[in-house]
């Protein structure tokens, strides 16, 4: 099978096909959603009365506010942050039509799919040139627009040859650590709503997206070797711990070492993955991506949701990177008695980390939070 038949074949599958809806975990990643867009609102302060009325407006609001303190979640499977870009157009179809929540899930479940398939479709050096979240996520606000507005499997079909055509996304966005990934989701949020836009208009589109110098393929150094269909949502994950989220894993590991070593610490090395070695060098950003800085403050809050100070214990940290999987961490403590040692691939979503960020933006459950989502300000009760 070729590159472009293989992309083809995706296509026709996520047209074609209706994914499975975990709605209990659906409504996790949801009410998620709308906490990180309540809390991020406060991020960014009064809001314009401006550009927050119609869908396009709506949904790009919401990405932005969502993705405002890099608390959006994440696919480590795709390396991906899928839901600042879905629950956004969503949400913003939905509000307009008023959408039931079980209608705005539906169309997530797709946006999660189409997002987590095409984003491994793509592949690692795709990944190294680009930001697959805006180039996948385009797509997944594709799906997902096109299913909440109620187009046609054809109109979906043409509604992802327009999004090909006009996908983008500098990774230098991230490699600043000034927060410009946000409006790199925004665009790719944007993309998607004119795509289903243009699809359900009946406008022009490209045929053949895939092959040549002029396709997609060649041009955006897509891999195209898999036609695997992911779910996307069994693998998004939120975050929840008070730094960046490459560095939740070594957290926890440091939180699991605080609660069991009660000794004087002598010295910390914490090790991180190689392969983030040219992001969390600590050269740029704060302390955000200051991953020592984060391990110094958990051992002196005992809490992964704070970790605000850490002049006790930073001179104590020392970080080093070594072969370990992206987003995994390892942390050890050595005392009097020897060295103590944790390593986590995975940080776990505490339900107690889980509540301590819903309740900070008053989230309660999903019929509310999607009531909030009606009007801005996010964070007035309607």
């Amino acid at each position: 099978m070729s590159q472009s038949d293989i992309g083809n074949t995706i296509f026709d599958h996520l047209v074609g096909t209706e994914p499975a809806v975990n709605q209990a975990r659906l409504e996790i990643l949801f009410q998620d959603f709308v906490a990180g867009a309540v809390l991020g609102e406060k991020h960014y302060g009064t809001p314009t009365s401006a550009l927050c009325k119609g869908i396009t407006e709506r949904a790009v609001r919401l990405g932005l506010y969502t993705s405002a303190l890099d608390m959006d979640d994440v696919d480590w499977k795709v390396l991906t942050h899928p839901g600042s870009i879905i629950w956004p157009v969503a949400v913003a179809v939905g509000v307009e039509l008023n959408l039931t929540l079980s209608d705005v899930y539906s169309a997530a479940a797709y946006g999660y799919r189409t997002g987590a398939t095409m984003a491994h479709f793509f592949g690692a050096t795709h990944r190294a040139k680009w930001h697959v979240t805006s180039t996948s996520g385009a797509f997944a606000a594709t799906s997902t627009a096109a299913i909440a507005l109620g187009l046609t499997p054809d109109q979906h079909r043409n509604a992802l040859h327009i999004c090909a055509a006009n996908i983008g996304g500098s990774p230098q966005a991230g490699f600043e650590r000034k927060g410009a990934p946000q409006t790199n989701r925004a665009a790719a949020i944007s993309l998607g709503i004119t795509s289903a836009h243009a699809a359900l208009l009946g406008a022009p589109h490209i045929e053949d997206i895939w092959s040549g110098p002029r396709g997609v393929i060649e041009m955006f150094s897509i891999e195209a070797t898999s036609s695997e269909i992911l779910d996307g949502v069994s693998t998004a994950e939120l975050r929840l711990i008070d730094t960046n989220g490459f560095a939740h894993s070594a957290v926890t590991a440091a939180w699991k070492l605080y609660g069991r070593v009660n000794e004087k610490v002598d010295s910390i090395t914490l090790t991180l993955p190689a392969s983030v070695k040219g992001i969390l060098d600590a050269s740029l950003g704060g302390s955000w991506w200051n991953s020592a800085y984060a391990i110094a403050a958990l051992w002196e809050s005992g809490d992964p949701t704070n970790l605000q100070t850490a002049s006790h214990f930073l001179s104590k940290v020392s970080l080093e990177f070594g072969d370990m999987p992206i987003g995994a961490g390892r942390v050890s403590v050595r005392t009097a008695s020897g060295e103590h040692e944790e390593y986590v691939e995975r940080a776990p979503e505490e339900i107690s980390w889980r509540e301590i960020k819903w309740g900070k933006a008053g989230i309660s459950s999903s019929e509310e939070a999607y009531l909030r989502c009606s009007n801005f300000p996010l964070a007035a009760l309607r």
